[in-house]
């Protein structure tokens, strides 16, 4: 397997590659809106670090989501841009679960996980990862999210920082920026490729937080 993840769904951004050895190659940035221009050559420049190129890609796994409006649609277009010419098996993975990947190991009974992205307007998407692998989401400012966790409820992702003055701090998980590592969308999709399991194209779509906010036309004067 000959693996590409891409992940444009906030933005900080993250590309990787992983070859038929296990080995991986990976990039993370912060991108000022330019997803589109940044995004290509940070996979040509991790295909080049395994001595691969585009012609050797047999997966692509994506982040799906929720992010910006336009950073999410350019990680899935250029996933579908891979994929679809060879008609290669393509994964899409929410980002929430990108987040979470890293810190699961927690969980507990008393201790669930939230894993916590923007989601504008001084709002926060969230999703409850449990032991049973059962997920709750929602969208709450901070204040609402801080009423609404259990008391010992681990927090995680690039939303952290609006909970800061609202939570303690030993239950906060790495929130260092960039909160999502390449290596881990490169753990799951390869996990779920290994089991067989894929994303339709037709299915491959995006996951906002919120419904885009598109404005109306003015009125002729």
């Amino acid at each position: 397997m000959n693996l590409v993840i891409i992940d444009t769904s906030t933005r900080f951004a993250g590309v990787g590659v992983m070859n038929d050895d296990g080995k991986q190659a990976t990039r993370s940035w912060r991108s000022n809106q330019n997803h589109g221009r940044e995004l290509m050559p940070a996979i040509v420049e991790s295909l080049a670090e395994l001595s691969l190129t585009a012609q050797d890609i047999t997966h692509v796994g994506v982040g799906l989501g929720p992010g910006g409006f336009s950073a999410v649609r350019v990680g899935i277009s250029a996933a579908l841009g891979l994929a679809v010419a060879k008609q290669l098996p393509v994964l899409g993975i929410p980002t929430h679960d990108i987040e979470a990947e890293p810190h699961l190991r927690d969980v507990t009974k008393s201790s669930p996980l939230y894993s916590l992205i923007p989601a504008g307007r001084n709002e926060i998407s969230w999703t409850r990862h449990g032991v049973s692998k059962e997920q709750t989401i929602g969208i709450a400012s901070p204040e609402e999210l801080s009423q609404l966790m259990e008391p010992t409820a681990l927090i995680c992702g690039e939303a952290c920082d609006l909970m800061a003055e609202l939570v303690d701090q030993s239950r906060f998980r790495s929130h260092e920026l960039p909160t999502r590592n390449p290596k881990s969308i490169i753990e799951i999709a390869a996990a779920k490729f290994n089991s067989g399991l894929s994303t339709p194209y037709e299915k491959l779509r995006p996951v906002y937080a919120r419904p885009p906010s598109i404005s109306k036309p003015k009125p002729a004067k």
